[in-house]
């Protein structure tokens, strides 16, 4: 939400900004006023805008201002101060402008790049805009710092230099401009890095007035690992990488929310900035092979309050025969081997070269790793890494912690039976089985992975990955705590949900748990309910009161009886039907469409007119909505009444 409210200001900035960068004469540096002539020419008697000559003509495009528009700063083409708030513009100077710097991450390795952003903002009231605004920084090369690409309206500023000045005309009260600032760190041997941010606001007849932010890292040490006895890892150089749908064909085909990984995991670590010698052979139709590198939201193995630098990051793709690739932060090492329209294509080998470039780490195959070796690979490890593949899904995290629970007695094999059991629960609520007779209905054979991330913030979930936090990972390693995780459960569903279709914005974190619930009838069964018959109870007091309800508004669990009552009074199969014409489904264009999408599919697929059943739970139904609903029998009874969770 908060990128997308920066995203929001930026297009406001534009519709509020004059669009001319222009400088004409640089600054010598903050605090230094403008020569009086260059200030004159701001405010040449120009006339009308007719006679306005072309290079004074600031407003075009989307930065396009009205001359007419009731604005103190702005006569017909003309820009004036009023003489009369001279003293009192003098007076509020200090709060005229303000800067903000907000970073992505406070530590940076060597070799990356990171984005910060500079947030400018203007004074609301009508008279206190800027003329000129600079915002600049002092020679970044002291840290080895450069920018590491063109800045959009900064045009002194290119992909290398290391000097950030960007420059601004005409800046409107109340404006609120993000400008990303991305920078690359070379090789630097300080601990840290610091430097201040400078915005300067030049009006006529006041003194400049500047504004300060400070930017500030750590400098954290790439990540390199020697594996002291390889020989304990049984994992082979070869490999045979089988070709697997393309991510955002199935996530379209799903109508999923997030992509599953269309990559396989190697049991390899690349260490930064050392050269792999690849070799690649077999038929390549179409498609080649490539490299990934890093893991998404795998923690730090040093800093637990941290993520490793860089994410899942895309090398070259591969060709047949040798291939030599490099990496500035390392990481765990995947291939990727996709079609876009997937038919049975042949396999093709990659093989890692030998050397320090890749170092192997504790990891275990379904049906391959024997638990005599995975206990050996966990005992022996100087790489911090482990990983197990599965069938259906891809474990990620810290080897110690995983240590931990095997010397507990942990089997990998049970515990990738119950991620089976997770997952197929969650695949037969959303109607999809391998038997189905549309390959439109069958299950996935891509797999989301779940991933040990930084610890002290919330479970969460996006493209590739359901994380977990640290000091919680036993729920995704140890079985017995995985029987029993609604956080696991409940991170894979948010994958599952039809966001484009039923599941509107305001049901983000309640159509999730419906696959919750779905892997919780797994392990229990429906006299045994791991939600607390308190929702049930809270949701009729919900549906008693009176007046005018809003089911947008409700609490998150309160919504989800809803949702569950649906299930318990038409059966498992209300959602099977839901899903599969969803995936028939164009996409809703609004939230209206797919309440109106869900609310009417509903009716059908019940044959039941459930117009009194969704009022009473407060969705508003539209005209449309009704008339739609009203084409199926009415109910004999009140299925709001219905009880779930073991209530009455």
């Amino acid at each position: 939400m908060y990128w997308s409210s920066l995203l929001f200001a930026a297009e406001s900035a534009a519709l509020g900004l004059k669009a001319s960068f222009w400088d004409p004469e640089p600054l010598a540096g903050p605090g230094v006023s403008r020569p009086s002539e260059i200030i004159k020419s701001w405010f040449a008697p120009w006339g009308d805008s007719e006679s306005v000559p072309e290079s004074g003509r600031h407003d075009t495009g989307l930065n396009a201002i009205p001359a007419q528009q009731s604005n103190p700063w702005h006569r017909d083409t003309q820009q004036v101060i009023p003489i009369s708030r001279e003293a009192e513009s003098l007076e509020k100077a200090e709060g005229n402008i303000t800067l903000k710097v907000d970073q992505d991450f406070q530590v940076i390795y060597p070799g990356q790049t990171q984005y910060v952003w500079a947030i400018v903002e203007t004074c609301d009231e009508p008279a206190y805009g800027s003329e000129y605004l600079v915002l600049e920084s002092s020679d970044l090369s002291v840290w080895n710092l450069s920018i590491a690409e063109d800045i959009a309206g900064c045009y002194e500023i290119h992909d290398g230099g290391t000097k950030i000045r960007c420059q601004w005309m005409d800046f409107y009260p109340g404006t609120s401009m993000p400008v990303r600032l991305p920078l690359r760190l070379g090789e630097y041997t300080g601990p840290e890095i610091k430097f201040n941010l400078t915005l300067t606001s030049y009006n006529y007849g006041e003194a400049p007035e500047v504004k300060t932010a400070p930017v500030h890292w750590h400098k954290r040490d790439l990540l390199t690992y020697v594996q002291n006895d390889a020989s304990e890892f049984p994992q082979p150089r070869s490999i045979t990488v089988r070709c697997l749908p393309k991510s955002d064909d199935e996530q379209a085909r799903l109508k999923q929310h997030f992509k599953w990984a269309d990559f396989q995991p190697t049991g390899f670590y690349l260490n930064p900035n050392v050269s792999l010698d690849i070799t690649v052979s077999g038929p390549l139709f179409g498609s080649q092979p490539q490299l990934m590198v890093g893991t998404p939201a795998l923690v730090h193995p040093d800093y637990h309050s941290e993520d490793m630098p860089g994410g899942l990051r895309e090398l070259q793709p591969l060709r047949n025969g040798h291939n030599f690739v490099s990496d500035p932060l390392g990481g765990i090492l995947y291939i990727r081997y996709s079609h876009p329209a997937f038919v049975n294509i042949p396999p093709v080998t990659v093989t890692l070269g030998k050397g320090s470039a890749v170092q192997p780490f504790p990891f275990f195959q379904e049906g391959i790793t024997r638990p005599a070796q995975w206990k050996a690979m966990l005992d022996a490890t100087t790489v911090p890494f482990a990983e197990v593949s599965g069938a259906r899904v891809i474990l990620t995290g810290l080897a110690a912690d995983v240590k931990h629970h095997a010397d507990r007695g942990q089997d990998q094999m049970q515990l990738l039976d119950t991620y089976k059991r997770i997952i197929k629960a969650q695949d037969t609520i959303s109607g999809l089985r391998l038997p189905a007779w549309s390959p439109r209905d069958k299950p996935s054979l891509l797999r989301p992975m779940v991933v040990q991330t930084r610890g002290h913030i919330d479970p969460n979930s996006y493209n590739f990955r359901a994380a977990i936090p640290h000091e919680r990972s036993g729920e995704m390693w140890w079985q017995p705590a995985l029987r029993q995780s609604w956080m696991v459960w409940h991170e894979l569903g948010h994958h599952r949900q039809h966001t484009n279709t039923w599941s509107w914005g305001a049901q983000g974190e309640v159509t999730v748990n419906i696959y919750s619930l779905a892997a919780q009838r797994t392990f229990f069964n429906e006299t045994r309910y791991d939600r607390p018959i308190k929702e049930w109870n809270n949701a009729k007091a919900y549906l008693s009161q009176s007046g005018d309800k809003d089911f947008d508004t409700a609490p998150v669990y309160t919504k989800l009886v809803m949702f569950e009552q649906l299930r318990v009074v038409f059966g498992d199969r209300f959602f099977h039907l839901l899903h599969m014409s969803s995936r028939r489904a164009l996409d809703q264009r609004s939230d209206a469409d797919m309440k109106h999408y869900f609310m009417t599919k509903a009716a059908q697929i019940a044959r039941k007119n459930l117009t009194n059943y969704f009022v009473k739970w407060g969705l508003k139904p539209e005209y449309r909505t009704v008339q739609q609903m009203k084409k199926q029998p009415e109910p004999s009874d009140d299925y709001t009444t219905w009880p779930v969770y073991g209530g009455s």
